[in-house]
């Protein structure tokens, strides 16, 4: 069994790249339609995946409690509480500013997805056991080192914006342990596997000029 399975795994693995390849451009097409009919004032309904109203858009939000200290009980042992931050969607009409944004957020995810595994596709199509290492290989993963870095920065930028355009919007909304209010997002990304590729691509380049040698002293 383990001598066979070099040889199932990895046309296995390569039908599963097609296929998800396949569900991610379903839903990004299917995301796009939802989003475009939204902003045409169509009654397209909820979301699939959510309970929104229609032609609006959840943002995550979150909100603090009245007190953030740490809550201390007076038996033994001592008990210690510390709150944390409530989170909720808050819905705004698509054609606003947030609403727009978040869209674009959106599909920048499932357009980056749907890039990432075409290459993925692409490599694994084009890869041959007795040639492995081949320059189109190496600019492909290059190709994607710096297709989630640029997803970073787009997101990034984006969400810093939806935070400063949702602001009005909590100025109408009053919660009861309310000590505030604010876009729940993450200032975060694959900016860490881009980098990490874009290493694996050095020593990708490194293999083809290797394997060079190795062809020219035969």
């Amino acid at each position: 069994m383990e001598t066979n399975s070099p040889y199932w795994v990895f046309p296995t693995v390569k039908r599963l790249v097609t296929l998800f390849y396949y569900l991610v451009l379903a839903v990004l097409v299917l995301f796009a339609a939802m989003s475009c009919l939204k902003l045409l004032n169509a009654q397209t309904g909820p979301f699939p995946l959510g309970q929104e109203q229609p032609n609006y858009i959840s943002i995550p939000v979150a909100w603090a409690p009245a007190s953030d200290k740490t809550i201390t009980t007076t038996g033994q042992p001592q008990l210690f509480l510390t709150p944390q931050k409530q989170t909720g969607q808050l819905q705004v009409p698509i054609r606003s500013v947030p609403g727009l944004l978040m869209s674009l957020l959106g599909l920048v995810g499932l357009v980056t997805a749907a890039w990432m595994f075409f290459l993925l596709r692409q490599i694994f199509r084009s890869v041959h056991i007795q040639s492995p290492f081949q320059a189109a290989i190496a600019r492909r993963i290059t190709t994607m080192g710096f297709l989630f870095l640029g997803q970073t920065t787009v997101e990034l930028l984006l969400k810093l914006v939806l935070w400063h355009q949702t602001r009005p919007y909590f100025g109408q909304i009053r919660l009861a342990s309310q000590a505030w209010l604010s876009v729940d997002i993450q200032l975060n990304g694959p900016w860490l596997l881009g980098l990490i590729l874009l290493a694996l691509a050095q020593v990708y380049r490194r293999g083809i000029e290797l394997q060079l040698e190795n062809e020219l002293t035969v």
